[in-house]
């Protein structure tokens, strides 16, 4: 499907205040080697305030502080930027802390779909609009993660059992979405969150102002 856009080109974002490059750079990174890591280890990923917390099966949890740039696991603490290089990339710094912090990889892992689409809008949305995941709430054995542009701004709900919910109070599972590839359905998800005016919802309906 086709999604058309009406982009007001003098309007600019209200999202997009001066950051620090720096850190946006190290928040997008945290996020793409956890999930490098996750391809390799079996775990699941947690957000507590400025921190990623990555769990992994039969290791210490890891701890990456989203605005310096830096993880932790056990006595190590690692700078990433610093040791980061672009030609060799995220998987070659992921094979490094693995060895230093001497994380075994496990056999037949997978990346549950909500990850996936997590690190997806965090990569695509972070430096361009300051998407970022708010709070974590865990309700029994579901998971529910906040997404926001803004502090004050409007929030949009991932649920680990793969409902989506936005502040319109609809729902819909992304289940039927995954046939898209996982750029279009980051795409799908900010607009569903009715997050921008340039992103019109797949459910057709106009709720921005």
């Amino acid at each position: 499907m086709r999604l058309a856009l009406e982009v007001n080109p003098v309007k600019e974002c209200q999202s997009c205040a001066r950051r620090d490059e720096r850190e946006v750079s190290a928040h997008i990174l945290s996020y793409q080697i956890a999930h490098q890591l996750l391809s390799r280890v079996q775990g699941h990923i947690q957000v507590d305030g400025n921190f990623l917390i990555l769990d992994l099966e039969g290791h210490a949890p890891l701890y990456f502080d989203l605005s310096q740039g830096s993880v932790r696991v056990k006595n190590l603490n690692n700078p990433l930027e610093q040791r980061y290089d672009r030609e060799k990339a995220v998987d070659e710094l992921a094979s490094k802390i693995m060895e230093e912090a001497q994380i075994n990889p496990s056999d037949g892992v997978t990346i549950d779909p909500v990850t996936n689409l997590l690190v997806k809008l965090i990569e695509i949305y972070h430096a361009r609009c300051c998407l970022h995941i708010a709070s974590v709430q865990v309700q029994g054995e579901n998971t529910i993660w906040e997404i926001k542009l803004n502090d004050d701004g409007r929030s949009g709900w991932i649920q680990s059992n793969r409902i989506l919910r936005n502040s319109f109070g609809e729902e819909i599972n992304i289940d039927n979405w995954q046939h898209l590839r996982p750029e279009k359905l980051a795409m799908y998800v900010f607009g569903f969150f009715g997050f921008c005016s340039h992103y019109p919802s797949p459910m057709k309906q106009t709720h921005y102002h």
